[in-house]
């Protein structure tokens, strides 16, 4: 008898070349020109107001009109996903100890400083971004058992969100979609990826930093249907020592020019894209 992932593999397998045509041209098909295609860096809007990866960051790019919310998820020590950037809840939290080390009941005792919300978990994302945004998933670390990916996959498919979903760095969820949720991938990996025949155009979308996305790497995707998504994030630029309000101007300017789209940003930066 089949396991269970076994079977989510076959179905997937099943439907993919039908449901894969259209994918590639929901990804890569012309759009008005000057249309952008913003995703918000941990989980929203996040300022003095919205803390990162919670209900009121995530209604605020809703509200503001983001296509779609990157979003960061870590294990709790009973196995459940947890939206949460940082290895441990000190910021927002006030809380030193390990998401991985905190079971859900316990995080759940858990208050925001601003908000006074409680950590969410990755379902009660889905349930409130389903059939209002989309979701690129940033999954921390990679040695979780296959359970705790299966649920994830079951929350996306539950809230019709699998086939619109972009994993950044989503461990096995790619492979347990047999390829339905695109995963992130350098130049390099996409060149390879080409080489091997690989259908990048349903299975790929090019993610690189905006001070590094170019012209090259733009004329790869054109040729193969793959969408290019560059990330202005304040974090990079400071540790490039370069000021990054300057940095995310010249580049969302200079990439703009060059027909690119989809950025994945830090909320601050969307003034330069109204």
């Amino acid at each position: 008898m089949r396991s269970r992932r076994e079977l989510l593999v076959a179905i997937g397998a099943a439907w993919l070349p039908l449901w894969g045509t259209a994918h590639a041209a929901w990804m890569t098909s012309p759009r008005p020109d000057g249309e952008l295609f913003l995703i918000a860096h941990r989980g929203g809007v996040v300022d003095e107001t919205h803390p990162e990866n919670s209900p009121s960051s995530v209604e605020a790019a809703i509200a503001r009109g983001y296509w779609m919310l990157e979003v960061d998820i870590r294990r709790s020590r009973d196995g459940q996903a947890i939206v949460q950037h940082d290895p441990t809840f000190d910021r927002f939290y006030g809380v030193s100890r390990a998401v991985d080390q905190m079971t859900r009941p316990e995080i759940a005792e858990l208050r925001a400083t601003p908000g006074d919300t409680r950590p969410m978990q990755f379902d009660e994302l889905c349930a409130r971004c389903a059939r209002r945004t989309r979701l690129m998933l940033d999954i921390k670390g990679a040695d979780h058992p296959d359970a705790f990916y299966d649920s994830i996959v079951d929350s996306l498919r539950r809230h019709d969100l699998l086939e619109t979903t972009y994993s950044l760095s989503g461990g096995r969820v790619p492979e347990l979609t047999a390829g339905v949720v695109a995963r992130a991938v350098d130049r390099r990996a996409l060149t390879a990826a080409i080489a091997r025949g690989e259908p990048v155009a349903r299975t790929c979308f090019l993610f690189e930093l905006g001070s590094v996305l170019d012209e090259e790497a733009l004329k790869l995707c054109r040729e193969h249907r793959v969408t290019p998504v560059a990330a202005l994030n304040t974090f990079r630029y400071e540790q490039a020592n370069v000021d990054h309000w300057k940095g995310a101007a010249a580049d969302a300017r200079r990439l703009r020019s060059l027909g690119v789209r989809h950025f994945q940003i830090d909320s601050i930066y969307d003034r330069y894209f109204t």
